[in-house]
């Protein structure tokens, strides 16, 4: 059974490639900032700064989506790679997070993972200037 989410995620990362790869993505970098453990010499916590380099689409919502309260104008939907580009698995996302596209910085708002049977076969993030 797991031969399908295998194949579903193989086939995910092959479509949302960057199209220099043969898919119809962009490269994109997820950008984690998150607080380091207590150094009393400083008197304080370092914030720790992960980059997880990828590929994504971007789309935007239909004007019938947005409702002004959860959906905004000019939030977008970002279907993220299940893997990235140095062929490790894609970390979820997670709410606060910036993803740079295309030249472009957003924050993550809400994370929709295809996570099918307890496997990551992509992510659908709303994203938010």
């Amino acid at each position: 059974m797991a031969d399908i989410y295998d194949r579903a995620k193989a086939n995910a990362a092959r479509m949302l490639a960057p199209r220099s790869r043969g898919g119809k993505g962009l490269e994109l970098s997820l950008i984690r900032v998150t607080t380091g453990e207590y150094d009393p010499e400083v008197g304080g916590s370092p914030a720790l700064t992960e980059q997880f380099d990828g590929s994504g689409l971007r789309q935007n919502y239909r004007q019938q989506d947005i409702d002004g309260s959860l959906i905004k104008q000019g939030d977008v939907k970002i279907l993220i790679s299940p893997v990235l580009l140095d062929g490790a698995d894609t970390p979820q996302p997670v709410t606060l997070d910036k993803i740079a596209f295309d030249g472009d910085t957003y924050t993550v708002q809400h994370v929709d993972p295809w996570d099918y049977a307890g496997i990551a076969v992509g992510f659908s993030v709303q994203a938010r200037k």
